[in-house]
């Protein structure tokens, strides 16, 4: 029996990488409050965008959490380039979220058909194994690279003062953890 090769285990941030958590609230929040004007939203501090302030978190939270997070679309190609390079690499979804957020996301994955054997909930992606980390938060990739690994940004609005790696897309995160590899195999 032939053996297969080992895949590239990398991890994968869920919200403002995969699932468009911005874009479904956005769409529930402008169908809730039609004659309301949101801002462009370039920084996490999203009471800052919504003209409601800090009761966004209640709308959130305690009015639409699970419609929210179920309905939200993923982004454009993302899943279709996880299915794309699942022979190559080892998908692990790694994603910070409240106890109560949980649930949904698991039905999110489950309706999307995300293609990923592991989920990690935890707010220290570090500590989990991987060759390196796709996550659009930059705490979380300040932490990750601090561990000598490949951390990389999936550019959004909110993100731009990461200096490192960023990409558009995860196609272009397999193939710059590609070439990460080729240019230092003894570094994976």
């Amino acid at each position: 029996m032939k053996s297969q090769p080992r895949k590239i285990r990398v991890l994968i941030d869920l919200d403002g990488v995969v699932r468009d958590f911005i874009g479904g609230l956005t769409r529930i929040y402008q169908r809730e409050y039609p004659d309301h004007e949101i801002k462009t939203i370039n920084s996490r501090a999203l009471e800052t965008f919504f003209p409601i302030g800090e009761r966004i978190y209640d709308f959130i939270d305690r009015q639409f959490l699970d419609e929210i997070l179920i309905d939200s679309p993923p982004y454009p190609g993302a899943i279709e380039a996880m299915r794309r390079w699942e022979d190559r690499f080892e998908n692990v979804i790694v994603t910070a979220q409240p106890r109560r957020w949980r649930y949904p996301t698991f039905i999110w994955l489950g309706k999307f058909k995300v293609p990923t054997n592991e989920v990690h909930i935890c707010y220290r992606k570090e500590e989990v194994d991987g060759v390196a980390l796709l996550d659009d938060f930059v705490d979380n990739l300040e932490a990750f690279q601090a561990t000598g690994r490949l951390a990389v940004c999936m550019d959004q609005p909110w993100n731009q003062h990461w200096p490192g790696p960023r990409v558009r897309s995860l196609n272009e995160f397999y193939e710059l953890v590609l070439d990460a590899i080729a240019a230092d195999s003894n570094a994976f």
